[in-house]
Protein backbone atom coordinates (compact mmCIF):
# COMPACT_ATOMS: atom_id res chain seq x y z
CA UNK A 1 0.00 0.00 0.00
CA UNK A 2 1.26 3.25 -0.90
CA UNK A 3 2.02 5.42 2.23
CA UNK A 4 -0.10 8.41 1.01
CA UNK A 5 -3.27 6.19 1.38
CA UNK A 6 -2.41 4.93 4.43
CA UNK A 7 -2.43 8.88 5.32
CA UNK A 8 -5.63 9.08 3.43
CA UNK A 9 -7.53 6.18 4.94
CA UNK A 10 -6.47 7.77 8.39
CA UNK A 11 -7.92 10.73 7.43
CA UNK A 12 -11.01 9.24 6.43
CA UNK A 13 -10.87 7.10 10.18
CA UNK A 14 -10.32 10.35 12.07
CA UNK A 15 -13.18 12.04 10.07
CA UNK A 16 -15.24 9.19 11.31
CA UNK A 17 -14.43 9.55 14.68
CA UNK A 18 -14.58 13.38 14.97
CA UNK A 19 -18.51 13.19 13.58
CA UNK A 20 -18.76 10.48 16.20
CA UNK A 21 -17.95 12.39 18.71
CA UNK A 22 -19.73 15.28 17.92
CA UNK A 23 -23.12 13.44 17.60
CA UNK A 24 -22.37 11.60 20.68
CA UNK A 25 -25.76 11.97 22.86
CA UNK A 26 -27.52 13.42 19.96
CA UNK A 27 -30.33 12.02 18.60
CA UNK A 28 -32.05 13.03 14.97
CA UNK A 29 -34.62 16.37 16.70
CA UNK A 30 -31.43 17.80 18.75
CA UNK A 31 -29.20 17.19 15.49
CA UNK A 32 -32.00 19.42 13.04
CA UNK A 33 -31.89 22.01 15.32
CA UNK A 34 -28.17 22.47 16.46
CA UNK A 35 -26.36 24.67 13.48
CA UNK A 36 -23.13 24.17 15.28
CA UNK A 37 -22.82 20.68 15.46
CA UNK A 38 -24.07 20.28 11.34
CA UNK A 39 -21.84 22.49 10.33
CA UNK A 40 -18.94 20.57 11.91
CA UNK A 41 -20.31 17.05 10.42
CA UNK A 42 -20.19 18.35 7.36
CA UNK A 43 -16.92 20.01 7.32
CA UNK A 44 -16.02 16.56 8.18
CA UNK A 45 -17.44 14.76 5.60
CA UNK A 46 -15.93 17.58 3.31
CA UNK A 47 -12.22 16.24 4.58
CA UNK A 48 -14.07 12.26 4.50
CA UNK A 49 -15.03 13.14 0.78
CA UNK A 50 -11.88 14.81 -0.03
CA UNK A 51 -9.32 12.30 1.64
CA UNK A 52 -11.10 9.25 -0.69
CA UNK A 53 -10.78 11.50 -3.58
CA UNK A 54 -6.92 11.06 -3.41
CA UNK A 55 -6.44 7.53 -2.54
CA UNK A 56 -4.84 5.69 -5.29
CA UNK A 57 -6.99 3.81 -8.18
CA UNK A 58 -5.40 0.78 -6.75
CA UNK A 59 -6.78 1.21 -3.17
CA UNK A 60 -10.21 1.84 -4.76
CA UNK A 61 -10.05 -0.86 -7.05
CA UNK A 62 -8.65 -3.69 -4.58
CA UNK A 63 -11.35 -2.66 -2.03
CA UNK A 64 -14.30 -2.11 -4.67
CA UNK A 65 -17.21 -3.35 -2.30
CA UNK A 66 -16.40 0.31 -0.61
CA UNK A 67 -18.78 2.80 -2.69
CA UNK A 68 -16.30 5.32 -3.07
CA UNK A 69 -17.69 6.78 -5.43
CA UNK A 70 -21.07 7.61 -3.42
CA UNK A 71 -19.33 9.26 -0.71
CA UNK A 72 -17.23 11.97 -2.85
CA UNK A 73 -20.52 12.61 -4.48
CA UNK A 74 -22.20 12.94 -1.01
CA UNK A 75 -19.19 15.62 -0.65
CA UNK A 76 -19.61 17.28 -3.67
CA UNK A 77 -23.44 17.94 -2.52
CA UNK A 78 -22.42 19.12 0.85
CA UNK A 79 -20.39 21.40 -0.92
CA UNK A 80 -21.89 22.63 -4.14
CA UNK A 81 -25.38 22.20 -2.76
CA UNK A 82 -24.74 23.85 0.60
CA UNK A 83 -27.87 25.99 0.50
CA UNK A 84 -30.15 22.81 -0.24
CA UNK A 85 -28.88 20.16 1.95
CA UNK A 86 -31.29 17.33 3.43
CA UNK A 87 -30.55 17.44 6.85
CA UNK A 88 -32.43 14.21 7.21
CA UNK A 89 -29.96 12.92 4.74
CA UNK A 90 -27.17 13.46 6.56
CA UNK A 91 -28.16 12.58 10.14
CA UNK A 92 -28.86 8.98 8.37
CA UNK A 93 -25.73 8.69 6.26
CA UNK A 94 -24.13 9.43 10.13
CA UNK A 95 -26.00 6.65 11.91
CA UNK A 96 -25.86 4.03 8.76
CA UNK A 97 -22.99 3.99 6.63
CA UNK A 98 -20.43 5.86 8.96
CA UNK A 99 -19.97 2.70 11.19
CA UNK A 100 -19.79 0.23 7.71
CA UNK A 101 -17.73 3.27 6.27
CA UNK A 102 -15.21 3.39 9.44
CA UNK A 103 -14.86 -0.81 9.84
CA UNK A 104 -14.01 -1.30 5.98
CA UNK A 105 -11.60 1.26 6.08
CA UNK A 106 -9.78 -0.37 9.47
CA UNK A 107 -9.76 -3.66 8.09
CA UNK A 108 -7.74 -2.02 4.86
CA UNK A 109 -5.17 -0.35 7.49
CA UNK A 110 -5.08 -4.08 9.28
CA UNK A 111 -3.92 -5.63 6.24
Amino acid sequence: MKKNDVIFLEDIIEAVEKIEKFCRGFNSRKFYNNDLIQSAVIRQFEILGEAINHLSSEIKEKHSGINWARAVSFRNILIHGYKEIDYQIVWKTVKTDLPTLKSQVKQILTK
